[in-house]
Order: structure tokens, then sequence, then C-alpha cells
């Protein structure tokens, strides 16, 4: 698993030697990458380090790696588990301003900011405080996180109809949890179906080998507030069900008031039988798989994506999208299904793709993606490979379509899918360091010859 966050501040100056200063203040846990990486080119070239760190960039500069001419400085540290990229930026501008004389004139401005991003497995709230507060002490600024939303997502929210997704409570994450297991769902499925079902018929509805834990099933249901326990009275001349009571305290009391069966016994007397019925709350959770959305965002918000970038239950164009969010800068579009996805769910999921253009969609379903449908998305990627001049068409969609079926694949699922988006969006942020830990070859070259640049 790798998370990533990403900081920026705006800076008047950056001060001599800024990054060489901060590595000086660290802790020796602090491990430096680039320079030391530099300083080793040249010990190995035999040239003195002070020409390769103190000479410009310049065309011959190696292209390994993406330049990003507005980075003068960079530095990457290593402490445990967490890498620091830190960037140092700077862009001069020029803008048209008016003088006191009226006059338009162009005006240069310069622009410096600072850059810093961590990523690790885990990201540790003290070390981020720790190296903050060194950033703070050289260039006075605090840096603040980076959220940019995604245009597509903001597109989407001003045309769709539903809001923002909202915190799961402790409950709804209970109940979801407890209805992820299969016969636990199938049993609270045919509770709600059967608008009531005796505590007898109960072994039936699950399969032969998880009947030993029915009372386990029947229990964590109750708890979670899905099903409550009632007293079914059953007549004992037609064996039809007469009344339902919550306890049988509560025959007592209804014998003293006169009410009897419709065969004239006193209900008291009756044959009574304990059975489920759904709640008004689980009927919402089982309802379109709702727990199963609860899952989803929970995991979501638990592997770092914050909850205003994850939009739930959106309607649009008449399209139903179960959950959409913005990822590290990348749309991710999920479709949850509560069975096997078949090929006209496939036709369905593939018309929202062609209309929202996600980065990544994912579908999630908690039995298999059916070979018929994955045939179906495989015959999209293959037309979008033919089709260069659509660059963003349902092929590449296809080709990045992930799927995550079954339940106990569904957290180890999104963690492999938002590694995979950390990776992407630090990729360039190390690129762009790293540019830094290679002399410059006009200047090792000028070195060996003798030659000042």
């Amino acid at each position: 698993m790798l998370l990533m966050i990403a900081k920026s501040a705006e800076v008047s100056q950056h001060p001599t030697n800024a990054l060489k200063v901060l590595t000086e203040r660290l802790s020796g846990q602090y491990h430096a990458v680039v320079n030391p990486l530099l300083l080793r080119q040249a010990e190995l070239f035999g040239i003195p380090e002070s020409r390769l760190t103190s000479s410009t960039r310049d065309k011959f500069r190696q292209a390994a790696y993406m330049p990003d001419d507005n980075v003068i400085a960079a530095e990457m540290y290593a402490k445990g588990s967490i890498l620091i990229a830190i960037r140092l930026i700077e862009a001069t501008s020029s803008r048209p301003r008016r003088g006191a004389d009226g006059k338009m004139a162009r005006q240069e401005v310069t622009y410096r900011a600072i850059s810093v991003a961590y990523a690790g497995p885990a990201i540790d709230d003290r070390v981020i405080s720790e190296f903050e507060s060194h950033v703070k002490d050289l260039w006075d600024a605090d840096l603040v996180e980076i959220k940019a939303a995604s245009r597509k997502l903001e597109e989407i929210e001003q045309v769709s109809q539903g809001g923002r997704a909202e915190c799961p409570t402790e409950q709804d994450i209970l109940c979801a949890n407890i209805l992820s297991d299969r016969s636990t769902r199938v049993l609270a499925v045919a509770i709600k179906s059967s608008s009531g079902l005796l505590l007898s018929d109960a072994p039936k509805q699950i399969p032969q080998k998880e009947r030993g834990r029915l009372d386990e099933v029947v229990k964590s249901l109750a708890d979670a507030g899905v099903v409550a326990a009632e007293i079914v009275v059953i007549c004992s001349k037609t064996s039809a069900q007469v009344n339902r009571v919550p306890s049988i305290e509560v025959l007592a009391s209804l014998d003293e008031h006169g009410i009897r069966c419709s065969c004239g016994r006193k209900l008291s007397e009756e044959r009574t039988e304990e059975a489920l019925s759904v709640t008004d709350y689980g009927r919402v959770m089982l309802d379109g798989s709702r727990w199963l959305s609860v899952l989803v965002l929970h995991h979501l918000m638990d592997l770092g994506v914050p909850i205003g970038s994850i939009r739930m239950e959106q309607e649009y164009a008449g399209e139903e999208i179960d959950c959409i969010a913005d990822v590290y800068g990348r749309l991710v579009l999920f479709e949850l299904k509560d069975k096997q996805f078949n090929l006209g769910n496939a036709y369905s999921f593939g018309a929202k793709v062609g209309i929202f253009r996600p980065d990544y969609p994912v579908i999630i379903t908690t039995e298999k993606v059916g070979s018929d449908a994955r045939e179906h998305f495989a015959r999209s990627m293959q037309r979008g490979r033919r089709s260069p001049r659509y660059l963003s068409g349902d092929g590449d969609a296809a080709e990045s379509m992930q799927f995550i079926e079954g339940i106990t694949n569904l957290r180890p699922g999104l963690e492999d899918l938002l590694t995979s988006l950390a990776i992407e969006a630090f990729a360039p942020i190390t690129q762009s360091a790293l540019n830094f830990a290679t002399g410059s070859p006009a200047a090792i070259l000028a070195a060996w010859s003798g030659r000042n640049l």
C-alpha cells in the first residue's frame, strides 16, 4: 500500500543553500538521496564537486527524466518507510501593468514556492510535523495540502442530482460489515422478502454448511439493527398467523382487554412462535445494496481519500452513478453489484464510461465478472486501439478497467488501485527531484577538459 500527501507554500525568497542547510538541520534519521548521488558522481569522475553542484543546467542534460524548468533545486529524504520530496520553484513572468503616467508597460513578476510531497505505506503525522517545522524555520511559511478538485468531478456535480457523500455512522459501518457475509445477507434478504420469517424456517434460507452458525447470524443481524424479533400468534384451528406482538408479556394484556383469536380462544392459549422481521433501517441498508456503498465509502476514506472528493449515488442524464471519486487528481468511476456482473451490466456500464470518461473505471461485484462481460470489454479495448483518433474513447477506458471480485478482495483491491494512483501521482515529483541527482554532461566534460563553463 502506498499513500501520498502533497503540500505547497508560496514564499518571498529562497535562502542561500536552502536545501543544504535543511539537510544539516534534520536529524540523522533523515537520509538525503539527491545530493549524495551527485557527490558520488563527482568522486567517480575525479572532479571537484563544486563543478557539478554550482553549474547551471544546460541543453545537454540527460533526458531520462522530464525536466521542469521552474524547479531550481530539489532533494529527497528517506525516513523509515516514508519518502519526502522537496522542490524549490521559481518562475518569472512578464505581465502588463499600468504605470503612474497611465501608460501600459510590461513588468516582470517572480513567483517562488516550496513543493513537498510525502509517500509511504503509512504516513506518520509526527514525521510531517517535524519536517515542516524545519521548513517553517527556514522559509517562514506554512505548507498547505494541495486539494485541487477534478474538473470532471465538478462538472458532473453541477449537472447531476444528488449531494456529496456523507460520512457513514458507526452503525452503518457495523451493518455493512455484517451484511458483507454472504449467508447473513441471504438470510436478511429472505426476511425482508417474506415480510417476516418464522425462526423455525430460517435454517432453510442459508446453505446447509452454514446452518450451524444460525444463532450467530441472527444475533449479528439483530445487533446491527437490521432485524427485530417478534412473537407470531398461530390459530390452532386454521394454522393461520393471526397476530404479531413484540413479546409474550403483551399477550396477557391483550387477554385482559378481551382481544381473542378469530376462532374465539384467548391469544395466550394459541400456539406462538418466534419470528424475525426486517426493521426500517434494515430495509434502507438492503434496498439497492446500500450496505455495499457504505462499505466502499468507508474503505476509500480509511485509505486516505477525502470525503469531499467522493460522490455517491448520483444521477446524471438518466444514468445512475454508484460512486465516483477524485483520487490524486484522477477520476475513478465505480460500479457496484451485489450479484454476478453480466453482459447486460457491461453494456450499461460501458455507456456510463462513454459519458463520464473516467481515468479508471472499476467494477466491484460480490460475485464474479462474467466471461461474456470480460469479452465485451476486451473487444472495446481492441476497437480503441484501432481508432487512435479517439484518444479518450471507450477503448482506453476498457484498457484501464479494473475488476474487484468478491467481498474478501474488496479491501486488497482498493489498496492496489490507490497504490497505482499514488505511484502515478508521485512519480513525476520523483522524476523532477532526481533530475538534480545527475551532473550536467556539459559541466562534467568541461571539468574534465579543465575549462570553466
